[in-house]
């Protein structure tokens, strides 16, 4: 279950457990999402360029991206420091030029970018999983059922789980993780 390698911008993201991405649409919310130890944070809007550009310089060893479907606003958000686009239309050519990462529904065949820099967004989490390494939503609002959700789609093996409850998510994957056995537990207790 451990996340595949993946290298935005040069820099390799790993871990031994899914991968938690925070959709926000402020810099304080993007703070809020750091401190619940969120792995990146994405922005969308008109003013992505600018809270890309304050979180790199807030946060400069975070994993930053932007959801556009605009190749001007990808390319400038780039410019501001992004890693990752998530792309609302095709702008593989522009993550090429960057050497940043992908992340789409689907991948054009002649994109440019290495395998390494390609995650396949599949929306909400579902089964079968590709053998490309996935980002999958996970809905709810941070109930039983939801996090349920989580802990299925951290256990079948996607990489990156796209929330707005951070905390949760990432205990869910760091527990999911943790019985896979690729990482080992946060704390051991001894029954006797």
């Amino acid at each position: 279950m451990k996340t595949p390698d993946l290298v935005f911008r040069g820099r390799r993201l790993s871990s031994d457990r899914a991968l938690v991405l925070a959709a926000v649409e402020s810099l304080p919310a993007a703070r809020s999402a750091v401190a619940e130890g969120a792995d990146l944070v994405s922005f969308a809007g008109s003013d992505a360029e600018s809270l890309v550009e304050s979180a790199r310089a807030a946060f400069p060893g975070l994993f930053v991206g932007v959801a556009t479907a605009d190749a001007s606003v990808a390319a400038a958000c780039c410019e501001a420091g992004a890693d990752l686009i998530l792309a609302r239309a095709d702008l593989a050519e522009v993550a090429a030029r960057y050497g940043v990462g992908y992340a789409a529904p689907a991948i054009p065949a002649e994109a440019g970018l290495p395998d390494s820099a390609v995650v396949l967004d599949i929306g909400e989490f579902r089964t079968p999983l590709p053998d490309s390494p996935v980002l999958a939503s996970v809905p709810g609002d941070g109930t039983p059922g939801g996090l349920a959700l989580a802990a299925l789609a951290a256990s079948a093996g996607v990489a990156i789980l796209r929330t707005e409850h951070v905390r949760q998510v990432r205990h869910v994957a760091e527990m999911a993780a943790s019985i896979a056995g690729t990482r080992p537990p946060a704390k051991a207790v001894r029954w006797e």
